[in-house]
């Protein structure tokens, strides 16, 4: 099976748990969600890329998404692949445990970080998976306590995780990416609003316009322009989403020019930026 696109799964509640078992060959291209993922691989054969590191998986890794990172994802049909996928609403997280800097701090590390495994040792491994089993019975029970019980599994998982986080290594010696297009990506996020020409950004790490735009599109599956814009959209998008007036939002996302952000915005999001509201609907997942 083998799915494309960009945008996937829309998320109004808290959070969603998915638990599911493929025996077949999964293929899913890049794409990217306006929710920050949890993935908690339990066996099989697959690795994901996230923005452009590649994580071939082990039983028990787990893998931090932040909303708006690039990510796809291959199965293989050697063995049954079977893993739990959390989808998490940011803001619910960062209102939990807000004096230890919320419980959204993971996917915020592995945004600045440019590092999305999880490497858990057996007890955290033992803990996570038990966790997952509570939440999954607790969210399928009647009882009027389950959505009370199944947020407090949720609270429990997510302090589990970032102390896990905050104790990792890191690099992970699996992982595979090119140093400097790794590099080039972080700093593109932390400089959207600034020029992000091909030329600047190659000469920064010292190559060839055309040796970038090649590496670039190998390791990202996307053009350094087709890549810039779409982080800086997904920048706008919540900057709108946090009530920004539509002008500044793009001011602050690199565009100088209003009417072209207005195209731009228009084209991805299909409304003007004056009109967006983040999209409510729940697919299912996604990986």
């Amino acid at each position: 099976m083998e799915t494309t696109g960009s945008e996937r799964g829309y998320l109004h509640e808290r959070f969603r748990l998915f638990h599911t078992t493929d025996q077949n060959a999964l293929k899913v291209d890049w794409h990217f969600h306006a929710f920050d993922k949890l993935v908690f691989f339990r066996s099989g054969h697959a690795e994901y890329t996230v923005e452009s590191t590649v994580y071939p998986l082990k039983p028990g890794d787990m893998l931090t998404i932040a909303r708006g990172q690039l990510h796809k994802m291959q199965a293989f049909s050697d063995q049954p692949y079977e893993r739990f996928i959390l989808y998490l609403n940011s803001e619910y997280l960062a209102s939990l445990a807000p004096e230890a800097g919320g419980l959204n701090s993971c996917f915020r590390q592995a945004r600045a970080s440019g590092r999305s495994l999880l490497r858990l040792d057996d007890a955290d491994r033992a803990a996570v998976y038990h966790l997952f089993i509570r939440m999954e019975k607790a969210l399928q029970d009647a009882s009027p306590y389950s959505a009370a019980l199944s947020q407090a599994l949720l609270t429990e998982l997510m302090i589990l995780v970032c102390s896990a986080e905050s104790g990792q290594a890191a690099s992970h010696p699996d992982a595979q990416s090119d140093e400097k297009i790794a590099r080039t990506l972080h700093y593109i996020q932390e400089h959207l609003g600034e020029n992000l020409s091909c030329d600047a950004l190659a000469a920064r790490l010292h190559i060839s316009r055309s040796s970038f735009q090649h590496r670039f599109k190998a390791a990202t599956g996307h053009s350094p322009h087709a890549y810039i814009r779409l982080k800086r959209l997904l920048l706008a998008s919540e900057l709108l989403a946090n009530g920004e007036p539509a002008i500044a939002a793009g001011r602050k996302s690199g565009y100088t020019d209003h009417s072209a952000f207005c195209h731009a915005f228009t084209a991805q999001y299909g409304v003007t930026p004056s009109a967006f509201r983040p999209k409510q609907a729940l697919t299912g997942p996604e990986e």
